[in-house]
């Protein structure tokens, strides 16, 4: 699909708002992990993670009381795409594989060319072999854009887990420029490439030119890190039947091939660490509180307003922020970069070969 006419409709239709995306404020802050992407979004509230879970168990709403950032009108869920939709220009209907989806752009783009792809029905998110095969198709079928997916549980999932559907776009983040520095072999699948990410987060990267090793690849090491506990890093799988390991996973075409991006999450909760043991620390309230979704696993920090308000009380400079968004992902990572957190790695990657 050429979007370029799509995308330029939709600002001059005010669709993607343009003058209040201008108003966020952005900047680069160089670390250890490489220069990471800071915004003040001054377009959107912030959320509550609290209730971030307790909308990820409703349906759409009786009453359509979610009104529309782009259109004005109402709707029941902020996903559900209509006909009338399409009719009007703001949405484009995507066919993948027999099943129908849809394309938008994000009214308050957080980069360039921030687009939605979505289902057309309204189902929960999932990540499972589904999940990766629409991916690729998605990616097929737009091969200028990355796409991918929040994890499909709350704390480490995104705002919205009660609808199923993909953000991607025309950007390249932090975490894409990353290097591997751990390489490692998946015996049941030659074709692909694996290797350990550079990054606060722990990320394993597939390179691959063969969709179906490359769904197969991601499968194993979803299947695997579904069950997997450690106690000595404080990895647990499962409280009772409640499940705590998932994956968000990011896809992206390059040189040929397909690269994705796995990044392992945990949603395991402490009487230190209330909100997860895997996300900001209450230090780091002041700066990030909310869900680490997907765009800043990327290394993209859309931080809340209040922000200004932070800096100024304590004279933060904006590398002082940015530092302290590469701790919020230090946080968020499963094994750390220390000699505990290596050895544990190597331990979970040992169960894949």
């Amino acid at each position: 699909m050429d979007t370029d006419a799509f995308y330029q409709a939709s600002r001059e239709a005010n669709y993607v708002k343009v003058a209040d995306i201008a108003r966020n404020i952005a900047w680069t802050t160089p670390t250890e992990w490489g220069d990471m992407q800071i915004t003040i979004n001054l377009s959107k509230p912030e959320k509550d993670p609290r209730a971030i879970a307790a909308a990820a168990k409703a349906g759409p709403s009786e009453k359509a009381d979610y009104i529309d950032p782009a259109t004005g009108r109402a709707r029941p869920c902020p996903l559900c795409v209509t006909e009338d939709d399409v009719a009007c220009g703001y949405a484009k209907r995507l066919d993948l594989s027999g099943d129908a989806w849809a394309l938008w752009y994000s009214p308050y783009a957080y980069y360039n060319e921030h687009c939605i792809a979505m289902s057309w029905q309204h189902r929960p998110m999932h990540i499972d072999r589904a999940a990766f095969t629409s991916l690729l198709d998605v990616v097929d079928a737009l091969p200028q854009y990355f796409f991918g997916s929040n994890a499909d549980l709350p704390i480490v999932g995104g705002s919205i887990l009660s609808h199923d559907h993909y953000q991607g776009g025309r950007h390249t983040f932090p975490m894409e420029v990353a290097p591997m520095t751990e390489m490692f072999e998946l015996p049941a699948f030659p074709a692909v490439k694996a290797g350990v990410v550079k990054w606060p987060l722990s990320v394993i990267r597939l390179q691959c030119a063969d969709r179906a090793q490359l769904v197969d690849a991601a499968v194993a090491i979803l299947d695997a890190w579904r069950a997997y506990d450690d106690a000595s890093v404080g990895i647990v799988s499962h409280t009772g039947e409640v499940r705590h390991n998932t994956i968000t996973p990011i896809l992206r075409r390059k040189d040929g091939a397909y690269e994705m991006d796995l990044a392992l999450r945990c949603n395991i909760t402490s009487d230190e660490h209330p909100l997860g043991v895997f996300h900001p620390h209450e230090e780091l309230h002041h700066i990030k509180k909310e869900n680490i979704g997907l765009i800043e696993v990327m290394g993209l920090a859309i931080l809340p307003p209040r922000v200004q308000q932070v800096m100024d009380e304590r004279s933060y400079t904006r590398d002082d922020v940015g530092r302290l968004f590469a701790r919020v992902l230090e946080d968020a990572g499963v094994f750390k970069w220390d000699a505990q957190g290596r050895e544990a790695l190597a331990r979970f990657i040992s169960t894949l070969q």
